[in-house]
């Protein structure tokens, strides 16, 4: 019992302290969300127009291929690390109030 311990705790306070970092990133970044709102739309806007010419087909292809990779990576590794899960959830919380 005492060799469990040792990783479930480490893995805690990892999921944890990345959590905080997470979340206080998540804030800092979430100002510049309406920035990035503008910007997408200025750019979908002169496709639509004819003005820039983008493939959406592509673009398209290219990230659901990158997401049929990494979903079921993602799935796994949560799956395999339900205590580094919880804590970095909690964490995200605690650094996206902290700020």
């Amino acid at each position: 019992m005492e060799n469990l311990i040792t990783p479930i705790m480490f893995m805690l306070l990892i999921g944890g302290i990345s959590g905080y970092f997470a979340g206080n990133l998540v804030k800092r970044v979430s100002g510049m969300a309406i920035t990035l709102g503008v910007f997408a739309f200025i750019v979908i806007a002169l496709a639509y127009t004819g003005n820039l010419d983008l493939n959406f087909d592509a673009i398209t292809a290219n990230i659901s291929n990158v997401l049929g990779i990494i979903a079921p990576l993602g799935i796994v590794a949560l799956a395999s690390s339900v205590p580094f899960a919880a804590s970095f959830i909690a964490g995200l919380f605690i650094g996206y109030r902290r700020y």
